[in-house]
């Protein structure tokens, strides 16, 4: 990618912002940066870019004196060392001081083969730290031995146990947190530190200013059992800030094991309500761990590069995931998958693999379609909207959800 343009005297002192696109199979980003009059005698044009990833997160800041910068495993001098994430980066221009109008040149080179896997995950977990009765090593063996790759522990309003997350026998464990308060249950993923809902005098927050406040930390934050029996029968579990929980970033709307269901159907008919109305909420799903079970429930399947807390936090924030307790799934809509965009001229094909026998559900905006399958569905679907969507559900024969995808989008127009 090459841009090339002027930014004028009369711009001395302010930000210019430039969005580019990182493409998925990236592990090495590397920036040249030049701008010329750089100098008149010893009075310089001092310009300087500042880099942020498709998570938010900073990436380091190519200086006036910067030969090299390369954001990478093996970055250079200036720049964070991590893999790049794909997705949608911004470049800052600060324009600190100018005495004369400049001409820029800004190259960015994305190299890799990296390549997206299934990792399976649970999302909502408790160990001795709250009221769960595992420590947190149990509870990553118990998760190994019932297949999950990774968890989230997220203890009651306490983040005690992240001590111990280092070095674990079974299953990786990233940080958590479910917040309890009064007006209902949020879970933070991937925090640094521990989030509050009240303040130091114990008054309570503005539930937008806790998201922005996880965000702050690059985590991402959403809604547990929205709609679940409140109190007495669970002392503020049912969600009541005026806070619409669509307008997190993800939303548990499969909690517990596949027995209640009576907890989740709503969860589910709210989810797809806020999907059809153009929001971007995730769907996500959570045991609720606290102790060993061997009943069925839920997984989350997300698709990453690497199981590194950063990829995670991407594939979920982006909705590489899907849910399910029948096992992986492989589903293709024209070449992509789960929470990505499929350019179309009116139809797709959707073909889906390892079904076991059950009723599946294609969601649209206006439209739904059921099918009867086992094994393998491949099926040409229609699009009536120039803008659309595409979530699968699946029943198994006592009626219970055994398969929730987060949308696939659909957009008409020539593929790329």
């Amino acid at each position: 990618m090459i841009f090339e343009g002027k930014i004028e005297l009369s711009e001395s002192k302010t930000v210019k912002k430039i969005d580019f696109y990182v493409p998925p199979n990236t592990n090495k980003l590397t920036v040249r940066f030049e701008y010329s009059p750089t100098s008149l005698g010893p009075v310089q044009n001092h310009v300087n870019l500042l880099f942020y990833d498709s998570l938010g997160r900073f990436m380091g800041r190519y200086d006036r004196g910067t030969k090299n910068f390369v954001v990478a495993p093996q970055a250079s001098e200036a720049a964070i060392q991590t893999r790049p994430l794909p997705g949608r980066w911004t470049v800052f221009f600060e324009n600190h001081y100018l005495f004369s109008n400049i001409h820029y040149r800004l190259e960015i080179l994305c190299e890799g083969e990296e390549e997206f896997k299934t990792f399976k995950g649970e999302f909502h977990t408790h160990s001795l730290h709250s009221d769960g009765a595992m420590s947190v090593s149990e509870l990553s063996l118990f998760l190994k031995e019932k297949g999950f790759d990774f968890f989230f522990l997220t203890d009651h309003s306490n983040v005690s146990g992240w001590r111990e997350l280092e070095e674990l026998p079974g299953a990786v464990g990233f940080p958590g947190q479910e917040m309890n308060t009064f007006k209902g249950h949020a879970l933070v993923l991937g925090g640094k530190t521990f989030i509050d809902w009240k303040d130091r005098e114990g008054r309570e927050k503005d539930f937008g200013d806790i998201v922005r406040e996880a965000h702050a930390q690059n985590a991402l934050i959403g809604v547990a059992h929205p709609f679940v029996m409140g109190e007495p029968a669970c002392v503020g579990c049912k969600w009541e800030y005026e806070f619409d929980p669509f307008d997190a970033d993800f939303v548990e709307v499969w909690n517990a094991d596949l027995s209640r269901l009576e907890l989740n159907y709503e969860a589910i008919g709210g989810w797809l309500k806020a999907v059809r109305s153009g929001k971007r909420v995730i769907a996500t799903a959570g045991r609720d761990l606290h102790k060993k079970d061997e009943r069925e429930w839920m997984a989350n399947y997300v698709l990453a590069r690497h199981l590194e807390l950063a990829e995670v936090l991407w594939s979920i924030k982006f909705g590489r995931t899907y849910l399910s307790s029948i096992g992986e799934v492989h589903i293709d809509v024209s070449g992509k998958s789960v929470g990505e965009t499929v350019k179309h001229d009116g139809s797709v094909v959707l073909r889906i693999e390892n079904l076991p026998r059950l009723n599946l559900l294609v969601v649209m905006k206006k439209n739904v379609r059921s099918f009867n399958v086992g094994g393998t569905l491949e099926e040409k679907i229609e699009i009536e909207e120039r803008e659309d969507f595409l979530v699968l559900i699946a029943f198994d024969d006592k009626g219970r959800p055994t398969l929730i995808s987060n949308p696939v989008r659909l957009i008409r127009g020539e593929q790329r």
